[in-house]
């Protein structure tokens, strides 16, 4: 089972880094609220923390520890941790810039003159909205505070801009979301994952958070129908029959009703997070937003037909004998099309998510086909590409077909779009040693296995996509999860914002499943990991909200979430997988 990687403090590097990125703010009712009564209407609860004002007469490291342990009142105030700085740095300091997670370890402070540095051997960062930046690089790993002299009492001059917190505090208080947004062409809703603290204030954080607009490593790449220059009132109150008032706070200019039907889908997608919320309402400058269908309000099962899984996303598809079957969870059977008959010798398959179109690899790896599900046995077949050795292919919503070549440790990414197949260089991947890739349904994310000298890494990087719908370029790489000695067999997803990874030291006996977050996050996140005996061949996976993975074994397959286990019939089963 792979170690979740630990953090450390901050420092000016990666406060600059997030900083130039365009961070964007969180809610005064979340993470930091400036205000000496944060919570002081609630009953105090074992989790709640009491921050502990300086000591007098303490020295400058003794400051600085005190500062530290101040950030982690519960729930979250910073008027304490103020009166540690010196009045001008007060005034200044601004701890919703960014969020440094640092490790569960004893501090290591050491003390120069009127200067303070705090080193740990790591650190991991997210932006001001909540986003995971991934661990710190070593040079960074320090934080440096100055200190001076103010009634008589050592105060700090220059705090980073930054919540500074253990991992373990952050672990019990936050939880990892999906604020979702649209690709550029609205076709398709995109989870982007982001921490809020948990609490009575969930839904409000939720909707602030779409406000503030996308996270700053999906700028670009996705966009929002929440005008700008909104803010969120007071709170998002939810009454007894679980409609939750939405009051926007500002001018901005009349929506068209489709302008409105794409941002209460964003909003319903967002807020069915939050329990307890069945509908919601929603104003701008205390005027009613017209519900789509003129209801009076807008449930939040609604904006199905923007589904980031898909609207077909659980439709099945796998091999059997080298033959293509298809159907429903219990029910799968040798399709009738020209990829089911005796003979077909296929070695991969992916179903388009709308399932109505199958890509298959032939076996021997050398040539992809596709062709559609309802056609005859004799019809013909499309042939894509030839000469590469082809890893199993991965389809989006748009009906792109994303194709690894993994031509001998020099892999190259080919995407099938618009009836031409073309090359995509994307980092990480690209004349790389890959091995498998998948791709959201929405197109604007690809996550890929890759062998190193010190085992599989996986690794994952976000794609743009133009105003005509077309891939144009794929944006630096960044770690889901780093080289590990076992190796990794198959990968699905596994949820909106997780992927599930199959590996084995033991092949003919034991197995083990992990999920992991998509975008590297190793704090506050919940993952699966669990051991299987016997042979398993593959994993099916979709990015559903409740975690759709199986196991698949030749004879059966097996729901690891919800524990059922399906029997394939007269099928020996080499390859399974959801529609996408």
């Amino acid at each position: 089972m792979s170690q979740a990687r630990r953090a450390t403090t901050a420092v000016a590097g990666l406060l600059a880094g997030l900083l130039l990125a365009g961070c964007v703010s969180l809610p005064t009712e979340g993470p930091v609220v400036d205000a000496d009564v944060a919570g002081a209407d609630s009953p105090h609860r074992a989790s709640d923390i009491d921050a502990r004002p300086p000591t007098e007469g303490a020295s400058p490291a003794e400051v600085v520890s005190e500062f530290l342990d101040a950030m982690t009142a519960w729930p979250q105030q910073i008027n304490v941790a103020k009166r540690f700085l010196t009045e001008e740095a007060a005034a200044s300091w601004n701890p919703e810039l960014a969020t440094v997670v640092y490790a569960d370890a004893p501090l290591s402070v050491r003390e120069t003159g009127n200067a303070v540095r705090v080193d740990l051997p790591a650190a991991d960062g997210l932006d001001r909205a909540g986003a995971w930046r991934g661990p710190l690089p070593p040079a960074d790993r320090a934080m440096t505070l100055h200190l001076s002299i103010e009634r008589g009492e050592y105060r700090i001059a220059d705090p980073m801009d930054a919540l500074v917190v253990p991992a373990s505090w952050f672990q019990q208080r936050y939880r990892q979301v999906s604020l979702y947004f649209f690709d550029p062409i609205a076709q398709i809703l995109v989870p982007e994952p982001v921490f809020v603290p948990q609490g009575e204030q969930l839904a409000t954080n939720l909707v602030a958070g779409l406000l503030d607009g996308p996270p700053p490593r999906a700028r670009g790449v996705v966009r929002s129908f929440l005008p700008s220059g909104l803010s969120v009132g007071l709170s998002v109150p939810v009454d007894d029959k679980g409609v939750a008032n939405v009051d926007l706070v500002g001018d901005a200019p009349r929506l068209t009703a489709e302008e409105a039907e794409l941002m209460f889908a964003q909003l319903a997608w967002t807020l069915r997070q939050a329990p307890g919320i069945a509908a919601l309402r929603v104003t701008i400058g205390g005027e009613d937003v017209p519900v789509p269908g003129g209801a009076s309000q807008y449930p939040v099962d609604g904006g199905g037909a923007f589904d980031p899984a898909g609207t077909r996303g659980t439709t099945l598809a796998g091999l059997s004998k080298g033959r293509l079957v298809l159907g429903r969870p219990g029910d799968l059977s040798f399709s009738t099309g020209p990829f089911g008959v005796a003979g077909a010798d296929l070695d991969a398959v992916a179903l388009r998510p709308d399932a109505e179109v199958v890509a298959a690899v032939d076996t021997g790896g050398d040539r992809v086909r596709t062709v559609e599900v309802g056609a005859d046995p004799d019809d013909p077949v499309r042939t894509v590409v030839t000469g590469g050795d082809f890893a199993r292919p991965t389809w989006d919503v748009a009906g792109r077909l994303w194709v690894l070549d993994r031509r001998e440790g020099n892999a190259r990414v080919l995407i099938l779009e618009a009836g031409r197949v073309r090359e995509v260089r994307v980092p990480g991947l690209t004349g790389r040693a890959a091995k498998a890739i998948v791709v959201s349904r929405d197109g604007t994310r690809v996550v890929g296995v890759v062998t190193t000298a010190a085992g599989d890494q996986v690794v994952g990087a976000r794609v743009l996509i133009n105003g005509r719908g077309r891939v144009a370029r794929a944006r630096s790489p960044f770690v889901v999860r780093p080289a590990e000695d076992a190796a990794i067999a198959d990968l699905a997803w596994s949820g909106p914002n997780r992927i599930a990874l199959l590996s084995s030291s033991s092949p003919s006996s034991f197995h083990e499943v992990d999920v992991v977050a998509a975008d590297g996050a190793t704090v506050g996140v919940d993952g699966l990991s669990t051991i299987l005996s016997g042979r398993v061949v593959g994993l099916a996976g979709a990015p559903v909200s409740s975690s759709l993975v199986y196991a698949v074994y030749g004879d059966r397959y097996v729901d690891l979430v919800a524990q059922e286990e399906y029997d394939a019939g007269s099928l020996t089963l080499t390859q399974l997988d959801f529609a996408g």
